[in-house]
């Protein structure tokens, strides 16, 4: 097995506060994935309320027919 780089992924080296890091793997530990595939999920849902910001669009969290929290993205 070859040790060289996955042609089809990048690697990154990320600087976090502690704050954020801790945050981090919080989500970690109580989802049951790794690091990378937290920080995955996360650059998906930023995407998809980048995506719908552009229509005008909002992401919310709602229960009960009632928006709980409107996720704004910046």
């Amino acid at each position: 097995m070859s040790n060289s780089p996955n042609p089809k992924r990048k690697r990154l080296n990320l600087d976090l506060s502690n704050n954020d890091y801790e945050i981090l793997q919080k989500i970690s530990d109580e989802s049951d994935k790794n690091m990378s595939e937290v920080l995955r999920t996360a650059l998906a849902i930023y995407n998809i309320a980048q995506e719908e910001k552009k229509k005008g669009r909002e992401l919310a969290i709602i229960e009960n027919d009632e928006i709980k929290k409107i996720i704004i993205s910046p």
